[in-house]
């Protein structure tokens, strides 16, 4: 299968499904706006051919109409950007209305597919953690992505904030395995179970919030603050290059040109297995964000 991804700068890992996903991508959560069209121009700019949204982010329009103005302006066609969209799952009507989650993500992006879609989270966003319909409500969910890719409308589906208990769940149904699981992924929340059951199960792990939305106790880390003295770069490229050096895909987001670009230079920041482990040793089983998908029955 062709693919436009091998060989990104930042580098690709293969999915399940055999399509490639760059590991730098552009995260767009709470860009939106006037703020959107530029952070993407500079995104396209820089070297970014990912870009990350989900229905929650009220932005799948802006981007598609982003998208469409500025490809032809960088050179670039659909086939060279890699598109990941979320939903969540639904307690009403469920299955019609995450089929039409599917199709409204299609045709507010104006593609005719989407690269990666993912169950955004293991319960709707109306239950409670102990609803025990949850897992009824996210199998549907996951059901309905695999249809959408039976159909050629996504070529790649898995999860987002899914624990190892709702990823040993989808076995017993899935037709189609997921392609990848996104979390919450820095040193103070290193998810050292989950990812190693990620890769023993073929499954790309993606971080989110690789900056736990600059919390200090993160931030002003000594081991994190002096590596990156050590290398002569940021704090943030130290904690994204954590993650990318071990494979695993990063979506970091921002509103700000320079920081858009700066975020970029992470794939010149070499830390050594050495250095990768050091910071991995600052695991403190600490989550900063409110998806705490561990909770959900």
């Amino acid at each position: 299968m062709s693919d436009h991804f091998v060989n990104v700068p930042g580098g690709s890992q293969k999915l399940n499904t055999g399509h490639h996903i760059p590991l730098v991508g552009f995260g767009t959560y709470k860009v939106t706006g006037e703020h959107l069209l530029p952070a993407i121009d500079t995104a396209l700019t820089a070297g970014y051919r990912l870009f990350d949204t989900a229905k929650y982010y009220l932005n799948e329009k802006e981007l598609g109409d982003a998208l469409k103005v500025l490809l032809p302006k960088h050179n670039l066609t659909r086939a060279d950007i890699f598109i990941t969209t979320k939903l969540f799952p639904v307690s009403q009507d469920a299955r019609n209305a995450c089929q039409g989650f599917v199709d409204d993500s299609l045709k507010s992006l104006q593609v005719d597919y989407i690269d990666l879609y993912l169950v955004h989270y293991p319960k709707p966003s109306d239950t409670e953690n102990e609803d025990a319909n949850n897992a009824e409500y996210r199998k549907v969910a996951y059901q309905v992505l695999e249809e959408a890719k039976a159909a050629g409308k996504v070529r790649s589906i898995g999860v987002s904030n899914y624990e190892i208990d709702h990823l040993e769940e989808l076995k017993t149904y899935a037709k189609v395995p997921p392609s990848a699981n996104q979390l919450e992924y820095h040193p103070h929340f290193a998810r050292l179970p989950l990812q190693k059951y990620c890769k023993e199960n073929g499954v790309f792990f993606q971080a989110f919030s690789s900056l736990a939305r600059h919390e200090p106790k993160l931030i002003e880390d000594p081991v994190v603050v002096e590596l990156a003295k050590k290398h002569n770069t940021s704090v943030p490229l130290v904690l994204l290059a954590w993650a990318l050096r071990q494979n695993v895909g990063i979506v970091p987001k921002s509103v700000t040109p320079a920081r858009i670009i700066d975020n970029f230079k992470v794939i010149d920041v070499a830390l050594t297995p050495e250095e990768v482990q050091s910071l991995t040793a600052l695991d403190r089983g600490q989550h900063y964000i409110r998806c705490t998908g561990w909770l959900v029955k």
